[in-house]
């Protein structure tokens, strides 16, 4: 688990972006993840990164060290994968492992809306079994709301009541659209690294396609669409002919604000780097994240250039952003 000082550090890192929507997220899985929950209930549409989720809340408890098990209600051989849990916890509970590293400290299950009554029965096995130590903990992960998933069936009612208030809503992209350029950005930089591409990044005005797409396969459509964009290009840079759908490139339009005039000699160093910080913003519509990359630098050394020069009034903050409901 990581420490306190840099446990949301992390958390942005591992669930990227910057808008309320995933700002409140972060705080809510990693809240979570700390409480030691033995069952803890994740929905949310496809693609939206339930089970990344879910990875975070396994790595913010005191279980990270022990491995991270990821089964799916779709498997035929599910209830075979979970009566082997069910005897390894046995063993550990008993003090009869000789392995308890390999013994999960999170089973995670997907679409587990299909489970069986057998498969959920077992569920219940494992949570018995463990005796006062919280060996393994439960993430049940579906696309279907809480609500919908108590009229599913009795045990389903039964579990979401183990779960109590650890349960945990995944916003959709759509409302988490400031988001997007961000989450482009790490994915392609992801891919080049995966693929052995040599790219800068992705051009700007790929990344105002982007942002118009309304995505209804969320983050997993971007994920997708973003890798095969760096395979298809074959320049420095991502351009929008790389991202087939989103329709022809077009220029960005340029106007006489967005123009950065300096006059030299006569302008300090000062001042010519007070007037990039405003353009840039300007530009970025006040986020910092699109703005440290318009200039080629990092977002904290954005945010301390912006401290150090009295421009913070320029930024786009979480609480001024428009941004909908999650």
């Amino acid at each position: 688990m990581p420490s306190r000082s840099g446990l949301a550090e992390a958390a942005e890192t591992w669930l990227a972006g910057q808008s309320v929507a995933i700002e409140r997220l972060r705080t809510r899985a990693t809240l979570v993840g700390s409480e030691g929950s033995a069952v803890v209930a994740i929905h949310g549409d496809a693609g939206v990164g339930k089970l990344r989720v879910a990875q975070w809340i396994h790595r913010c408890s005191n279980r990270s060290d022990s491995p991270l098990l990821v089964l799916d209600c779709d498997d035929l051989t599910l209830n075979n994968q979970l009566d082997r849990v069910i005897r390894m916890i046995g063993a550990r509970s008993r003090g009869l492992s000789t392995s308890p590293p390999k013994t999960p400290g999170t089973l995670v299950l997907r679409n587990w809306e299909r489970a069986e009554e057998a498969s959920l029965a077992r569920l219940f096995e494992i949570l018995g079994c463990q005796g006062v130590e919280l060996i393994c903990a439960l993430v049940l992960i579906s696309k279907r709301s809480a609500d919908q998933l108590r009229t599913s069936s009795v045990l389903h009612a039964q579990l979401l009541a183990r779960a109590g208030g650890s349960v945990v809503s995944v916003p959709a992209l759509r409302h988490r659209g400031v988001d997007i350029q961000e989450l482009a950005r790490q994915f392609a930089n992801e891919a080049a690294q995966r693929y052995d591409k040599s790219i800068r990044g992705i051009s700007p005005q790929a990344l105002s396609k982007l942002e118009s797409h309304d995505f209804p396969g969320n983050v997993r459509e971007l994920q997708v669409m973003v890798e095969h964009a760096v395979l298809r290009s074959s320049g420095d840079w991502v351009t929008g002919e790389s991202f087939w759908g989103l329709g022809d490139e077009s220029p960005m339009p340029t106007t006489e604000a967005s123009e950065l005039v300096i006059r030299l000699p006569g302008s300090s160093l000062r001042e010519i780097e007070i007037q990039a910080l405003r353009l840039a913003l300007k530009l970025a519509g006040g986020r910092v994240v699109r703005a440290s990359e318009l200039l080629g630098i990092t977002r904290h050394a954005l945010r301390r250039k912006l401290e150090k020069f009295g421009l913070n009034d320029l930024r786009v903050t979480n609480d001024s952003a428009p941004t909908t409901s999650a």
